[in-house]
């Protein structure tokens, strides 16, 4: 038999195949290749010929696919397509929204999706098993997908459910030069302003650390402002049993990402600004020069310097700059990130440090205040800054700036 090298090499971009199919998530599934080879090494010595070294490979990968998605179900609610393979794969229901999506299925769609998934059989395959043409098999398959996603609750279908106590994560500085990303996301409320997509974030005070408003946002096909076209959101704010809803238009461009227009109700009337409202939108929502927005290509301009927890940057002027490269490790992950900081820009008491990661997402958001006020919401009162030594400080251009809360979304679940 030939070495376990040249078998991987000759027949593992099967099993590298199967395994990014079923998962998405490309980290996750260089994990589970890694898994795989490595179960694989300490096992070849059972398989009794080199013919079979293919089809074993690939059943020791659906293996690792089918715990990877057993150990997910555990702890989120899943998009459509999880939900579907972990249902089949797992055979048992992911969740209560799953299982009664199931039985509301013919008995038809069960079976093709058990066999497409679980059984993992192709499309000629199950053709031969149910003795049907190829052709039927799709428009039939195809139908019981978009049969499960209809059925299934929709506001289940991309967001996952955000812990009640944030995470415990490490930052920790590296010597790397920052690398250059490309930031997308709107400036404070992490969504990427682009069709069809969805995001949850939560906001988790300190020294609780526990959950106190989450937001559900969604992008809703496009919207034209004064004759500049963007996209439609919606961010659903949930605080205990209160909700409120606000709605923008943002636009994308290749160079920046800015806000448009925002609305939202009060004593039950729509109050409604966009960027021709001068400080009535500028003052919230507007960031550059002329609210030409957040600039989406990020990399270090040296405005900002930061040794440890000392901070200087040019005074009496708002700055944002990436001041160095971090590895953030939260919910079990590592991240290299680079660490954008804000110094008065997103309010002017206000300093956040974001942490991103090479695809331009944020993976923590962590935001300090330079006096006793926290900001404008009714559920934050003034504190004494003698109750505030406890928390986290960093230092800016000479005063103490104190750790109010952080950020995360589910992008890191």
């Amino acid at each position: 038999m030939k070495a376990f090298e040249e078998l991987l090499k000759e027949y593992g971009k099967s099993a590298e195949t199967y395994v990014k199919y079923k998962v998405s998530v490309k980290e996750d599934a260089e994990d589970i290749l890694q898994e795989t080879y490595v179960q694989a090494f300490n096992s070849l010595s059972s398989l009794k010929n080199e013919e079979s070294f293919r089809p074993w490979l690939i059943s020791i990968a659906r293996n690792k696919v089918n715990d990877y998605y057993r150990r997910k179900a555990e702890v989120t609610e899943v998009p459509f397509d999880d939900a579907v393979i972990q249902y089949v794969t797992v055979n048992r229901p992911v969740n209560t929204s799953v299982s009664d999506t199931m039985k509301k299925l013919s008995d038809e769609e069960r079976e093709l999706l058990h066999l497409y998934y679980w059984e993992d059989m192709s499309v000629k395959d199950i053709a031969r098993e149910l003795d049907i043409p190829e052709g039927t098999v799709k428009s039939r398959l195809h139908k019981a997908r978009k049969n499960f996603e209809k059925k299934y609750p929709k506001e289940e279908l991309s967001m996952k459910r955000l812990p009640e106590k944030i995470f415990d994560y490490t930052i920790t500085k590296t010597d790397e030069k920052p690398f250059e990303t490309k930031w997308n996301e709107l400036m404070g409320w992490f969504l990427v302003p682009e069709e069809g997509n969805s995001i949850r974030w939560g906001i988790y005070d300190y020294p609780e650390r526990t959950l106190t408003i989450q937001y559900d946002m969604k992008c809703k096909g496009k919207a034209q402002i004064h004759g500049i076209t963007g996209v439609k959101v919606t961010a659903v704010e949930k605080e205990g049993r209160e909700k409120l809803e606000r709605k923008f238009v943002a636009q994308l461009t290749d160079t920046h990402c800015r806000y448009l227009a925002e609305s939202h109700e009060e004593d039950g009337v729509e109050k409604v600004f966009t960027f021709l409202d001068g400080d009535a939108f500028l003052n919230n929502w507007g960031f550059g020069p002329d609210n030409i927005g957040n600039e989406t290509n990020l990399k270090c301009k040296g405005m900002i310097i930061r040794e440890g927890n000392v901070v200087t940057c040019p005074k009496d002027r708002e700055t944002m700059d990436v001041v160095g490269r971090y590895e953030v490790t939260i919910n079990g992950k590592t991240y290299d990130t680079v660490c954008l900081m804000d110094i008065g820009v997103y309010d002017e008491n206000t300093i956040t440090e974001q942490y991103i990661d090479r695809n331009g997402r944020t993976v923590l958001w962590r935001r300090f205040n330079n006096n006793n006020q926290r900001w404008n919401f009714d559920h934050f009162e003034d504190i004494p800054e003698e109750e505030l030594k406890e928390n986290e400080s960093i230092i800016v251009n000479g005063k103490v700036c104190y750790h109010w809360y952080d950020c995360i979304t589910d992008y890191i679940l």
